[in-house]
């Protein structure tokens, strides 16, 4: 059986770092990314309006439950986005896999907690508290079952217990009580 108990305390230490050590941390844990998150000829056909939507690498490890992160998330709106990606030309570079981390579902939380307090809410806040934290509450609190089997896996992988992940929870919004569109944003989804 696992220890819960250290998973929540390494959860919790991540909290207390800056994204930068936490990325390096989880480089350490998980290995590096395997490929480019887009093929680089696809990526370029598809900046120059050649392609409708640019082809994906093979860096995907969903079969282990883990995400792919964009690195440089902190410093760029959701660069992974093909609607961005056109808007704002996006280099190639920032695809490659020197700028990808893997993570599991809560970790990939954290970084999004990370850069929004760094940023003070000028990045990462959008897939924090639209797409990340719901999940983890989906999955964790309201004990919703994923019926897609990556989904499945990545549930299993970041399992806690419901009161360890309503702690994580309430150590997130103390992280960001300063962050004026955090809690804009916490508000309005409440009211959906």
């Amino acid at each position: 059986m696992e220890n819960y108990e250290e998973k929540y305390e390494y959860y919790s230490k991540l909290m207390d770092m800056s994204y930068d050590e936490v990325i390096s941390t989880l480089i350490d844990k998980h290995g590096t990314v395997i490929d480019n998150y887009y093929i680089e000829k696809s990526y370029n056909r598809f900046l120059e309006g050649e392609i409708k939507n640019p082809t994906k690498g093979k860096f995907s490890k969903t079969n282990e439950g883990l995400f792919c992160h964009h690195i440089l998330e902190n410093k760029f709106k959701n660069i992974s986005d093909k609607n961005y990606i056109s808007k704002h030309q996006y280099s190639y570079e920032y695809q490659t896999k020197e700028y990808l981390v893997y993570c599991d579902l809560i970790e990939h939380m954290i970084l999004h907690v990370l850069i929004t307090i760094e940023t003070d809410g000028e990045n990462g806040v959008n897939g924090l508290c639209e797409y990340l934290k719901p999940m983890v509450i989906d999955f964790y609190i309201m004990d919703i079952e994923p019926n897609i089997k990556w989904l499945q896996l990545t549930k299993e992988r970041a399992f806690l217990p419901k009161y360890q992940v309503e702690n994580l929870l309430i150590k997130v919004d103390e992280i960001l009580k300063d962050v004026e569109i955090y809690n804009f944003m916490e508000e309005e989804l409440k009211k959906i």
